[in-house]
């Protein structure tokens, strides 16, 4: 009971860091994860950290997009990188 009663105290304290934690951009959006992959590689050796949301369909995979997101005090820079790079 006790170790059941860290574990959710702990994720409670984490589901609030999330919530108030900077907002994540999207800085990219694709139905390809391949291409997902490829612009997120290469803010990562630029040192921006990324995080991916995919809401593709799972039956399908023919419906929905992933995202690329960067937080928020990185978009520019993410921006400029992009076009650098994909132009």
């Amino acid at each position: 009971m006790k170790l059941i009663r860290r574990i959710r105290s702990r994720l409670m304290s984490l589901r609030t860091k999330l919530v108030n934690e900077p907002a994540w951009i999207t800085v990219y959006q694709s139905m390809e994860a391949y291409s997902i992959e490829i612009r997120k590689l290469a803010l990562e050796d630029e040192g921006i950290k990324t995080l991916t949301f995919n809401q593709r369909d799972s039956s399908y995979n023919a419906f929905g997009y992933i995202y690329l997101q960067v937080h928020q005090k990185n978009v520019e820079r993410a921006n400029e990188i992009l076009k650098l790079i994909y132009e």
